[in-house]
Order: C-alpha cells, then structure tokens, then sequence
C-alpha cells in the first residue's frame, strides 16, 4: 500500500519511459513546451515518488516537479539539474517554495538557503529542457 498522493513532472521526452515505469503518464500541458520535453501526471504518486526521483537524479536525469499534501508529508517542490537534487517544502496550490517563520519573526535561514538552491537548480534544468532565458 503507501501514502499516494498527485504528482507532476516535466521532464526530457527520451526519459519518458523511465518515469511511465513509477507510474507516469503523459498529459497535455497548458502552455507550449520546448520540442523534446513532456509533461506527465501521476495521480497515485506513492509518497510523492520522493525517493524514487532522488534515485533519477542521482543518475543525471533532469526534471521539474512537484507533488500534493499526503497523508504522512506536506506538498513539495523537487528538481534535478542532472547534477543535482533539491526537494523543498511547498503548500498546496501554491508554485513557489515555503519558508518557515521562527517565533521571533525571523525567517529560518536553513529552509532560506535550500529554497535558493532550489530556485538556481530550477533555472539551470529549464535552461536544459530548452525553457528560453527568463521564460516562465
């Protein structure tokens, strides 16, 4: 069984078979994608394919993600540049990283510096799925 929750990803066309093998499946996307790069949904993503997509990373696949609250985690954003992994806490609905906010006021530096690693992990992988400079 497990802790299903929804899941997308954008990725390269040629991986395409490897993430159908975690349960994937092509959708169409809302916007134009760059040739070569799909987008697939999983609706039943066990724990949000977490330490699956670690695993692909590690392997030098590249893609951009993220999954839904589950019963057991909270929403995350998660992105391999082909070099490296970054998985961030996420809320729901929302496309940006969260942050924590310490009882003083002050924001949690460690939660701050991985959702900037994030961020340039993000912009180097859509540079290499073919995303034009400063594209959304």
């Amino acid at each position: 069984m497990g802790d299903r929750t929804y899941m997308e990803v954008i990725c390269r066309a040629e991986d395409q078979g490897v993430f159908e093998d975690l349960g994937f499946g092509e959708q169409e996307y809302w916007e134009e994608l760059p040739e070569g790069v799909l987008f697939l949904v999983d609706e039943q993503a066990n724990f949000g394919h977490s330490s699956d997509l670690k695993e692909l990373a590690e392997k030098g696949y590249i893609f951009i993600g993220h999954h839904d609250v589950g019963g057991d985690y909270d929403a995350a954003r998660l992105v391999s540049d082909g070099a490296t992994f970054h998985e961030v806490d996420a809320v729901a609905h929302e496309t940006r990283p969260c942050v924590a906010v310490n009882s003083d006021g002050t924001v949690d530096e460690m939660q701050l510096q991985s959702a900037r690693e994030y961020w340039r992990a993000v912009a180097c992988a859509r540079q290499k799925l073919g995303f034009a400079v400063g594209e959304r």
